[in-house]
């Protein structure tokens, strides 16, 4: 018995398994951090829209500096102008929550195991709960916080304007060790191989900054400095990590390559001017922005340009790239869509001002902040349909109503109609169709003369070539029993087996009792 419940067990493990595989749950490509992972690669394996069709916008408010994260269908992203983080829908652009900080937000979320870590400009480090943004922990600091927080190894990693380079406890906040820079620190740190990489800006006064416009390595455990390298200008630009180099921007105007363990420069690009940006790294190539207006795209071994992209203002923002194409904001108020391999515009999108966040690329879909305060997402419409409630009961010749609910992400013209119609009957709906979400109301009207029975109708909408279905179970003539009780002579049969077998048993432990009592009294009488 043991061999065959363990049998079963097995049996039912890979099938739950197979279930898992072929239909899975949760969302393609999540984008957790400031550019995407802890290298900083700035790099995306979703499929990415080939249009600008806009599928929604949520005005963020004031200048949206911070960039987005999405995790499990969920955006998160901070505020300039009224403080908070927010938590989105991704598919409506909803408020699930928000929470409001004491100043402003650069700071680009990271969410980790179901935690959002992000700084203000209230000189705090905040942990949320995913949930409902719940305050978990903070940490305080002595000046704003833009660095935006790098999340490994339970540790949490984050720069302060107050000169300090922190490494906090992921669990609780504590801090466990800091390494004082005495310099701006607007770059967000990388990390790799059990180093940590940061940059440092401007002092905050002449003859202040230890290591002004300098990026540096550090091990990742102790905060021991490992090796520096002094650019010359401030670093605003993050740095990033591939194939044991690193990539970092300046203020001098190059993109920087060094050695990843020495700190020894490889090679340096010099461009027309700062180059506050932070690179993307995929395929060999590099692609990063520039003050002087152009998109680059060079050779990661060597200093070596294959294309530049020239828009008609500076370029802050980092660049996304994902299936063959880079995503990128312009202070000319646009996003851009460039192919790759070529650097020719795909697409474009002007938005009301400039666009200084960096874009995040999850689920098919883009998505950037502007300074016109808003969050924009770009994508390819989709649409469900559903049906409340989901079955019902009607008379010959009588009529029933039901609402189906059409949502669609972005604008389509989605049109309602059904298969498995019940003879001699008609189904309306009003309306037919929308390209908004909107409900229907789902009328089926039957005659005396249907027959008896049980109809499961399939409604479905269409647009182009896309068709979504739900389904409706219609008692026609008869009364609607609970699903419920369906199940009643089934679990009766359940009950009733474990109860006979149990009896038997003892029926039988009965019997052999009584033959062994009989047998020892016969054997009594004998010997006497």
């Amino acid at each position: 018995m043991g061999q065959k419940m363990k049998r079963a067990n097995f049996a039912i493990f890979f099938m739950i398994l197979f279930l898992f595989t072929f239909f899975p749950v949760g969302y393609a490509q999540d984008w957790p951090m400031f550019r995407e992972d802890l290298n900083h690669s700035g790099v995306s394996t979703s499929t990415a829209p080939n249009d600008n069709t806009l599928l929604w916008s949520f005005q963020v408010s004031g200048n949206v500096d911070s960039s987005p994260a999405v995790v499990g269908g969920k955006v998160y992203i901070g505020s300039r102008s009224n403080y908070k983080v927010f938590c989105l829908d991704e598919n409506s652009g909803g408020v699930v929550w928000f929470y409001q900080t004491g100043g402003y937000v650069y700071s680009t979320p990271s969410v980790v195991n179901g935690k959002v870590y992000i700084g203000s400009w209230d000189t705090n480090v905040y942990c949320l709960d995913t949930l409902g943004g719940a305050v978990l922990w903070t940490h305080k600091t002595d000046y704003y916080v833009y660095s935006s927080p790098a999340v490994a190894n339970g540790k949490v990693y984050v720069g302060s304007h107050d000169g300090n380079f922190y490494c906090l406890s992921a669990e609780n906040g504590d801090e466990i060790w800091r390494f004082p820079i005495n310099c701006y620190l607007w770059s967000s740190p990388a990390v790799a191989q059990g180093l940590v990489y940061i940059a440092s800006s401007q002092a905050p006064s002449p003859g202040f900054g230890t290591f002004e416009d300098t990026i540096y390595c550090l091990n990742a455990d102790t905060g021991e400095l490992v090796w520096k390298y002094r650019t010359g200008g401030y670093i605003f630009s993050s740095p990033a990590i591939s194939n044991g180099k690193v990539y970092v921007g300046s203020d001098d105007g190059k993109l920087y390559c060094f050695d990843a363990s020495t700190g020894a420069v490889l090679w340096s690009y010099q461009t027309g001017d700062a180059v506050q940006s932070s690179p993307a790294i995929t395929d060999g190539k590099i692609y990063f922005g520039s003050l002087d207006k152009n998109v680059y795209c060079t050779n990661a071994d060597d200093n070596t340009e294959i294309w530049r992209f020239t828009t008609r203002s500076g370029v802050v923002s980092s660049p996304a790239i994902a299936d063959g194409k880079v995503y990128i904001g312009s202070n000319d108020y646009n996003l851009y869509c460039l192919n790759a391999g070529s650097g020719e515009l795909i697409w474009s999108y002007q938005s009301g001002d400039i666009v200084h966040s960096s874009p995040a690329v999850a689920d098919n879909r883009v998505f950037v902040g502007s300074y016109d305060g808003n969050l924009y997402v770009f994508g390819e419409p989709d649409f469900t349909v559903s049906v409340t409630p989901k079955s019902g009961s009607v008379k010959q010749g009588g009529a029933i109503n039901t609402t189906v609910k059409v949502d669609i992400i972005g604008s389509e013209n989605v049109m309602l109609s059904t298969i498995g119609t019940v003879p001699g009957s008609t189904v309306d709906f009003t309306p037919t169709s929308g390209i908004k979400t909107f409900p229907s109301t789902m009328t089926i009207r039957t005659s005396p003369n249907t027959s008896s029975g049980i109809y499961d109708i399939t409604i479905v909408g269409t647009h182009g070539n896309k068709v979504r279905t739900t389904s409706f179970r219609l008692r026609v003539g008869l009364s609607e029993v609970p699903e419920v009780l369906l199940f009643i002579p089934l679990i009766l049969l359940l009950l009733i087996i474990p109860t006979l077998m149990y009896w038997w048993k003892i029926r039988k432990k009965y019997r052999r009792s009584k033959i062994a009592s009989t047998g020892r009294q016969a054997r009594g009488i004998l010997r006497t």
